[in-house]
């Protein structure tokens, strides 16, 4: 369970329920992984980042926009930090 592969599958069936409008289950998917990568990579990883980014974009699609703020902020943090 605790493997990145285990969480890219999480993140891709995310991005499918995304995809679909199924942003409840897209973001239980985006959870899931994201524990994962922070338990194997830490806070300060592009996949952590890319997670954070796929959440946020859920919460703008449904109008959230500080909730999206505020994961968009993650992720351009840890881009900063690694890239």
């Amino acid at each position: 369970e605790q493997h990145p592969d285990t969480a890219n599958i999480y993140t891709n069936m995310g991005n499918v329920y995304k995809k679909q409008g199924k942003y409840k289950d897209a973001l239980e998917h985006y959870e899931r992984a994201l524990k994962i990568f922070l338990a194997v990579h830490g806070e300060q990883h592009s996949d952590t980042a890319m997670t954070y980014n796929g959440m946020a974009v859920v919460y703008e699609a449904q109008g959230d926009y500080s909730k999206a703020l505020e994961y968009y902020e993650l992720t351009l943090k840890i881009y900063l930090a690694v890239l």
